[in-house]
């Protein structure tokens, strides 16, 4: 940015201004007060809601730091080269304020700098990526021509970021568990396999507002939905299963054609030496679907819970598995899916471990991570990392990671209710897991606290929606329909003025 004028420039102050008119402004003059210009506000350095300035000075002696600005501004220097980086959410609908300062040479010590000139930015300057803007400045006072301004910019544009982001409206969300339910732990016989694109599509059926799995990297770092660590393989096909006949290895250490064409059995099935499931000839009820499979296959409007599994440390020192992988490249693969086909989708993620939770926060800026944790229990085992055993230290650990908020334990937060609206106090979002929810009755009593979703089994039993619909798709609806209605009165209005003008004409 360089200035050329007849007075001596000290300060110089950029000021996002909202040019949407709002819908719920009582008046004009509730529009034109978002827009003042940081001097007149009682807090000058308060940042409006659409909008984050910083700027940095890039003279030699001075430390090149972004920084935000003061109330009146940065200091300029004949020499110097001002840098603005300011972050918008609706860079159409954004102009830019620049307010230029100076301090009089018989102004005392704590006399505020004299406003001296102004230009406004509007948007459509600024509809290339880079440019040069050649810009009149406009005198405070007399408002006539002062000097001229130049101004460099360079436009980037940033997908949205939802990584704090939760409608209001989004309450009381009904999460299907492992799609339609732990599968393992039932006596149904007729429940379908946990975990698979059929299971997720049930749920979906049944009116489920997100669907929630879990993922972990086969040995040739392919992201798959399943729940456990390890797996029985069996090289026999037969219903009756002998001791000998199956071997339990690390799921980590099966490629996914392994895990795809051998003959593997669950943990239970394995110990029990009992097949639960003989569903080989349908294709979308097998175990194992990759990640990129389910975000292709299920309806885009359902939002996913992405459990990251990763091998907890117990207190006394133990693992849930000795198999792991790098951290960093194990997170990097799930992110990689996710990014590349996750489309529109509304995508949260959680884990019980408090360093995964942080990497997938700071390696990305698009979604939502949510700290899973057991709270106060002696249903689990403690883990060693102290930040997972108490609702309190769950909260600190969110807050201080900028996560979106917790997924707590049902028995915990049933006992003590009144960590509900700490949390919700702390400025987090609350899910809650827990065998507790799956009862329609505890769910309805959870929604009475303030749960922002509730995790549960078989939505097609417990769902307490009267319209089994998910929440999601209504909005999309309703969307469309405003949409539809806003063209119809658009065009209604054209036709109008149209037959006005004729009208106009033949009076002529």
């Amino acid at each position: 940015m360089s200035i050329s004028s007849r007075v001596e420039l000290n300060i110089i102050h950029l000021t996002p201004m909202n040019l949407r008119v709002s819908s719920e402004a009582q008046d004009i003059a509730a529009v034109l007060e978002e827009s003042l210009s940081n001097d007149t506000r009682e807090n000058g350095t308060e940042q409006p809601a659409y909008a984050f300035t910083e700027c940095v000075s890039l003279r030699s002696d001075d430390e090149a730091k972004l920084e935000p600005l003061s109330q009146f501004g940065r200091a300029y220097h004949p020499d110097d080269i001002l840098i603005f980086h300011v972050t918008v959410t609706e860079p159409e609908n954004v102009a830019y304020l620049i307010d230029l300062y100076t301090y009089s040479s018989r102004a005392c010590q704590e006399e505020p700098p004299r406003h001296v000139g102004y230009h406004y930015i509007l948007p459509n300057l600024l509809k290339k990526s880079e440019g040069q803007l050649d810009l009149p400045v406009t005198c405070a006072s007399k408002h006539r021509p002062l000097g001229m301004m130049r101004v460099e910019y360079l436009k980037m544009n940033l997908k949205t970021s939802y990584v704090r982001h939760w409608n209001p409206k989004w309450k009381g969300l009904e999460i299907g568990h492992r799609g339609s339910g732990t599968s393992f732990k039932s006596k149904d016989g007729n429940l379908i396999r946990e975990n698979t694109i059929a299971s997720l599509k049930k749920a979906c059926a049944h009116g489920a507002d997100m669907v929630e799995f879990d993922v972990q990297l086969s040995k040739d770092l392919v992201p798959v939905i399943y729940h456990d660590f390890s797996v029985y393989v069996c090289l026999k096909r037969k219903k009756q299963i002998d001791t000998n006949d199956m071997l339990e290895l690390p799921m980590g250490e099966l490629t996914l054609e392994q895990l795809n064409n051998l003959k593997v059995y669950h943990v239970e099935e394995g110990k029990s030496r009992e097949p639960r499931f003989f569903d080989e000839d349908l294709e979308e009820h097998q175990p194992f679907p990759t990640l990129a499979k389910a975000l292709e296959a299920i309806d885009p409007h359902v939002g996913f819970n992405v459990e990251v599994k990763w091998s907890m440390r117990y207190s006394d020192g133990t693992r849930e598995t000795n198999y792991v992988t790098d951290k960093n490249l194990y997170v990097d693969c799930i992110l990689d899916v996710v990014l590349n086909h996750a489309g529109n989708r509304r995508i949260v993620f959680s884990c019980f471990d408090p360093d995964i939770c942080t990497m997938l926060r700071f390696k990305q800026n698009l979604y939502p991570v949510m700290f899973l944790t057991c709270g106060d229990t002696a249903k689990y085992p403690k883990y060693y990392d102290p930040r997972c055993n108490s609702h309190g230290n769950a909260i600190k650990n969110a807050c201080a990671m900028e996560l979106l908020g917790i997924v707590g334990n049902s028995e915990d937060l049933l006992r003590k209710q009144e960590s509900i609206q700490q949390t919700i106090d702390n400025g987090l979002i609350i899910f809650c897991w827990g065998e507790e929810n799956n009862c329609s009755n505890t769910i309805r009593h959870l929604k009475n606290l303030g749960l922002h979703a509730i995790i549960y089994d078989k939505m097609d039993v417990f769902s307490t929606k009267e319209r089994k619909e998910n929440i999601f798709l209504l909005e999309a609806r309703e969307s469309e329909k405003e949409i539809l209605q806003n063209l119809h009165e658009e065009k209604k209005k054209d036709i109008l003025d149209k037959l006005a003008s004729d009208n106009g004409i033949k009076d002529l």
